[in-house]
């Protein structure tokens, strides 16, 4: 079994593979910790060395041939790939690609830095930190590669960690992995219900709670399409984890121009109120 785990930092990628190394005997590749040593040794910040990458694609280079050596060397056994492009070199893997809520991540990481570099002043500027990062990262592979990491029609499995534990997400992950092994369907969203973002005020939700959920991606974060009543529900039902779908790309499309209006902030500020919670973090 094969799974390349990619995901946004502070998702627990790191922590995942902990899990399944000490709890299910997989074998980890991880190029994070191949980038952090590296940085060390440059005396450089995780964000400082990003950005030299960005203009050097020579140690990319060297770390991708060795992910593929290792794939091939290492057929037959339980590997997770922890890596960005993981999903991209090594085609037979099943791809799984973990989200977290931004404010999450920065408590996450602000908490639990993994090494000198990431020591941040507060949780803002860890948040900061994390999108900066991000955003080098992803032009970086834009560039180099031609792939956007962050499209997840890459990936088999989406699995959101704001809310949920190690041994949740990873009974989520095999559990999929199985059905998709024996070409068996499965849901491939599964999502925190306050790490979706509404489209309707909530006196406009209406009262079907069998209707499907489903999200549209735009601003690198998803948007309820349709479903809110059933998220609703979730929330006041204090659940972890729920099932949801893909809108259509036209759908993600229409979200897009709302972004940063004050429309969509109104909207967001009316389901924080009406559902009790805040996201603690707001799409420009």
């Amino acid at each position: 079994m094969i799974i390349s785990l990619s995901g946004q930092l502070g998702s627990g990628k790191s922590t995942l593979c902990a899990y399944f190394k000490e709890q299910k005997g997989f074998e980890i590749f991880s190029t994070g910790t191949i980038h952090r040593r590296l940085a060390k040794e440059m005396n450089l910040s995780t964000l400082e060395f990003n950005a030299l990458l960005a203009k050097d694609k020579n140690t990319d280079l060297l770390i991708d041939g060795e992910m593929k050596k290792y794939a091939r060397e290492n057929s037959g056994r339980d590997i997770v790939f922890d890596s960005r492009l993981a999903w991209h070199f090594i085609k037979e893997s099943f791809k799984v690609f973990l989200l977290v809520a931004p404010a999450a991540a920065a408590r996450r990481v602000f908490s639990n830095r993994v090494s000198e570099e990431e020591k941040y002043s507060s949780l803002e500027d860890a948040a900061g930190g994390l999108i900066r990062r991000r955003a080098i990262e992803t032009e970086r592979f834009n560039e180099f590669y031609g792939v956007d990491c962050d499209d997840y029609e890459n990936y088999d499995l989406i699995v959101d960690t704001s809310d949920a534990d190690t041994e949740t997400a990873a009974k989520i992950i095999l559990s999929a992995y199985a059905a998709f092994s024996a070409k068996r369907p499965f849901v491939k969203y599964r999502v925190s219900p306050k790490n979706v973002y509404p489209t309707r005020k909530f006196s406009e939700i209406g009262r079907d709670l069998t209707k499907p959920i489903k999200l549209a991606r735009a601003g690198g974060a998803l948007f309820i399409t349709e479903g809110h009543k059933t998220v609703a529900e979730a929330i006041a039902g204090n659940e972890k984890i729920i099932c949801a779908e893909a809108s259509d790309k036209r759908s993600g499309e229409a979200v897009c121009k709302t972004l940063g209006t004050g429309a969509q902030r109104e909207i967001i500020a009316d389901w924080e109120d009406k559902n009790g919670f805040v996201f603690g973090y707001y799409l420009e």
